[in-house]
């Protein structure tokens, strides 16, 4: 029975509901197919998220099909996507850390049973109610509606803005373009700014092919390794970007190192770093430019 919307997007809309038979809230997104083999790319999406069991993923129940939507219906989280919470700088850059290695080893455990996510993004991170766990949604369902199924402008930009470079050429999305876009995530999360959105989706698959501006350079005060990790992670070249392992390896090595206040207060730290360390570097060339020589 359903008892209420609670969200929407490109590739649908999701209900919260109740399971009379098994007693328990479910959360159901309703899919409007589009062009023929609909009904088979929904089935093999959801058989694909159905072999995924894993604690940072939300588990898929069960599939049915009304009115020509099709209706997934999976389970149902208590929280807010990483998107809104980011949005607030209500999460700490250490928060940040433990999100992104939970989303690593989500992705890791689909990537072992050959699932690609593909539509990586804030908007499909929920983060559960009092505490920084993540749980990726929507496995899969960036494949089962065609782009031009994405009527909303805005839903089209979002979703390109953390798509890989292959992904946006139309070539086949690996592993490597799920680390490019949970590289990106995290950047956005870390920097307040996400290096690819535009205002229009020609600009935006324009940008999408050029090298990111360093995260390292953005945030100086967060460990180099990280940072130094991350701007591999968004390299144009799927062949060149670190593995999930990897990734993982370097925010777990990196979580002490973090802070635990509002990623917002810092993020203002560490532009003021960059600044004065370009600041200094400008009156340098200033004072050398008057013929001083400096020891």
């Amino acid at each position: 029975m359903i008892e209420r919307r609670i969200g929407s997007g490109g590739f649908g809309v999701v209900y919260e509901a109740w399971d009379g038979r098994l007693e328990r809230a479910v959360a159901v997104k309703a899919i409007e197919q589009h062009g023929s083999g609909g009904d088979e790319r929904v089935l093999r999406e959801a058989q694909a998220a159905a072999r995924l069991n894993h604690p940072g993923i939300v588990t898929l129940y069960e599939m049915g099909e009304e009115d020509g939507s099709a209706l997934l219906v999976s389970e149902l989280v208590e929280g807010s996507t990483l998107a809104r919470l980011a949005g607030e700088d209500a999460l700490s850059d250490r928060e940040i850390g433990e999100i992104g290695a939970d989303l690593c080893e989500a992705l890791d455990h689909a990537h072992s049973r050959g699932v690609i996510h593909r539509d990586i993004k804030p908007q499909n991170v929920q983060v559960v109610d009092g505490q920084p766990r993540a749980k990726l949604m929507d496995f899969g369902i960036a494949s089962i509606t065609d782009a031009a199924g994405l009527t909303a402008t805005g839903d089209v930009i979002g979703t390109l803005a953390y798509m890989s470079p292959e992904q946006a050429e139309g070539l086949e999305a690996g592993p490597e373009a799920d680390v490019y876009s949970l590289a990106l995530t995290l950047y956005e999360c870390w920097s307040g700014e996400n290096p690819h959105r535009r205002g229009n989706a020609v600009a935006t698959v324009r940008s999408i092919g050029r090298r990111a501006r360093s995260l390292h350079r953005l945030r100086p005060d967060l460990p180099r390794g990280l940072t130094e990790e991350i701007d591999a992670c968004l390299d144009p070249r799927p062949d060149r970007r670190p593995t999930l392992e990897e990734v993982g390896t370097a925010i777990e090595d990196s979580l002490d190192l973090l802070a635990d206040h509002p990623a917002g207060q810092t993020r203002h730290v560490g532009l003021r770093v960059a600044a004065i360390g370009l600041a200094a570097a400008v009156g340098a060339v200033l004072v050398l430019g008057h013929g001083l020589v400096l020891p």
